[in-house]
């Protein structure tokens, strides 16, 4: 089924405030609470609206314009959240998004939680109150509470509750600056309902955003001692890897993971679900199996958790552990120690490291590849490391041949293989300056999507939380759409399902994406764990599927985009049929669509 809808309108037209006063000063504290968003830097608002925040709300749009932010409306505050962490991820500009009072934080709580497991720099406001009975209605008591802010505080960096009109202006400032300070992450604060709409008397002092004491800190090096110690380290080591993580949404760290690891000549791994290095570079040795498990010097750059990389946790058979780098010196570059909290178990157990480098991880590559020149001099690097990376070189072209072997082989599957369902996608945006906002990682075939860096894939959620790709699919759209770039999201069909919602801000902010939902029909990872304890306890596999697939009915998820005003097609079931639909598609988002496919897709 094909439907279509009309070119789209500029952006610039969309949500124009009428009738405006001319006006330069606040007269209320939610003005003054509107500059300091302004003066921040905060190019967009994703909101879900509520009372609690009116005051707020009415600022944004009658007294500023709705311009520096622009208020973009999401239809749930988990849509908003996941969309200002993307965003954040996408343009490396400051991050806002506002939720009405309690009952709002508590849906939008496990986005949230993403965005502080990712160390996404998401500045949260939310309406409460009024502390002030007096200014209370019946249904204030309902949805406010004593400090709003401790229902997230163990996953967000510094929540706040101000009781001033000056007060809240610094907290909102303040949030800022530590949500950008690393390792970054949400914030929190909460904006008392009856200070918003209160009447100011006179001038209120706005936060200067320039100044050195509201700014971040310079990103910290690390420990001279210990760079000198890897340096020998990496330069000593037989089988030297190096893997990158977080640093994917940093441009600037492929260049800088480039040049260690031809210094070195050390291995190339990408970090689970990462991006960091170009594909096709010959030490880029992502997807070939042992190559952790033979590094005798591991260098995680950082690394979300280390022991995932080194494979020292269970694994789906409960207590049959991994090889957990024995053997391996691990040298940890990342900030992680610094984000410890008690509450969550996030980050995993204690790495087996040889080496920390408590580092911004651009600053410490910096200071290793110095470390590592000095040591080379002017040559090129001994014998020996040439000969290593020619040996990795050979790995990585059989490695290649391999994959090319695969997507052959596979190539007629019906349903469309992974392998198939990512090439199709991948030859038909290769020659645009795609940026790829959302992927899946269990069914996603290396090697055939060829990335140069980092900065192009903007990754997952960070804390599992599904749900999270539709609203981040928006708001990195939006700052591609900025950049002069084209969007492309990747989204499971049970992530779509959760908050497909999302499209309709898609549209209505007049932002073109394109959409393709890799649709098994299944919620698999759990097919497949219902399908694995069964073998286990010797019990029928046949009745994995039971309350694990959405087949009966199946739902008609090209519809369902339609009702949120998209273009839309599908299901695509032929996969000869699936390289025209995309050319249809991508027509659409050339002329200001939001344009969706739903795939019929193999799982593996």
């Amino acid at each position: 089924m094909t439907t279509s809808r009309k070119a789209a309108a500029p952006a610039s037209t969309v949500d124009r405030p009428v009738k405006l006063k001319a006006t330069n000063r606040p007269e209320y504290a939610s003005d003054a609470m509107a500059d300091t968003l302004r003066a921040i830097g905060f190019r967009y608002a994703f909101i879900n609206p509520g009372s609690s925040y009116r005051g707020l709300h009415d600022s944004m749009v009658n007294y500023l314009g709705n311009k520096d932010p622009q208020a973009v409306l999401c239809a749930h505050e988990d849509v908003c959240v996941h969309a200002a962490q993307a965003y954040a991820k996408a343009s490396g500009l400051p991050a806002l998004a506002i939720l009405h009072d309690l009952v709002g934080l508590m849906h939008g709580s496990m986005a949230i939680y993403n965005a502080f497991a990712d160390q996404q720099p998401v500045v949260v406001l939310g309406g409460s109150g009024p502390s002030d009975p007096k200014l209370r209605r019946g249904i204030d008591y309902e949805h406010s509470a004593n400090v709003q802010g401790e229902l997230v505080r163990p996953w967000v960096k510094w929540d706040d509750e101000a009781t001033t009109p000056e007060g809240v202006c610094e907290s909102i400032a303040r949030a800022w600056k530590i949500a950008n300070t690393g390792p970054k992450g949400p914030t929190y604060v909460s904006l008392d309902s009856g200070i918003q709409e209160s009447k100011l008397s006179g001038a209120i002092a706005i936060p200067d955003m320039k100044a050195p004491a509201n700014l971040p800190a310079p990103p910290p090096a690390a420990n001279p001692d210990a760079v000198e110690a890897t340096a020998d380290l990496l330069l000593k080591a037989k089988n030297p890897v190096i893997t990158g993580g977080r640093v994917m949404y940093r441009r600037e760290a492929t260049k800088l993971l480039v040049e260690l690891v031809e210094l070195t000549g050390a291995a190339y791994v990408e970090d689970r679900n990462c991006t960091c290095f170009p594909t096709a570079h010959p030490q880029n040795l992502t997807g070939e199996k042992g190559v952790v498990e033979a590094a005798d010097v591991l260098l995680a750059v950082d690394s979300p958790d280390v022991n995932v990389v080194v494979d020292s946790y269970s694994s789906r058979v409960r207590g049959e552990l991994g090889a957990g780098g024995k053997g391996t010196k691990v040298i940890d570059l990342s900030q992680n120690d610094y984000a410890i909290r008690s509450w969550t178990r996030l980050g995993g157990k204690v790495a087996p490291t040889e080496i920390q480098l408590l580092a911004d991880p651009v600053v410490g590559l910096r200071q290793i590849i110095e470390a590592v020149k000095s040591r080379l001099g002017r040559a090129k690097g001994s014998s020996a490391i040439e000969a290593r990376r020619k040996k990795i070189s050979k790995t990585h072209e059989a490695m290649t041949a391999r994959q090319q072997e695969t997507l052959k082989k596979r190539w007629g599957d019906v349903p469309l293989s992974p392998h198939r369902f990512v090439y199709e996608i991948y030859n038909a945006v290769r020659s645009r300056p795609w940026m790829l906002t959302v992927r899946g990682h269990r069914a996603w075939p290396h090697g055939i999507w060829q990335f140069s860096g980092s900065g192009e894939n903007i990754g997952v959620s960070g804390g599992g939380g599904v749900g999270y790709g539709p609203g981040a699919m928006v708001g990195a759209s939006l700052a591609a759409r900025d950049q002069g770039r084209f969007p492309v999201a990747i989204l499971g069909d049970g992530d779509f399902l959760m908050q497909s919602q999302a499209l309709w801000t898609a549209v209505h902010m007049r932002i073109p994406l394109l959409c393709v939902i890799n649709n098994n029909t299944s919620w698999y990872n759990d097919e497949q764990h219902q399908n694995e304890v069964a073998h286990m306890r010797k019990r029928p596999a046949e009745n994995a599927w039971i309350a694990t697939t959405t087949r009966d009915p199946e739902a008609d998820l090209a519809t369902l985009a339609k009702g949120y005003g998209a273009w839309s097609e599908g299901p695509v079931t032929d996969p000869d049929d699936f390289a025209n639909a995309l050319k249809r598609a991508i027509a659409e988002v050339d002329q200001g669509a939001v344009a969706v496919l739903d795939v019929r897709t193999s799982p593996r």
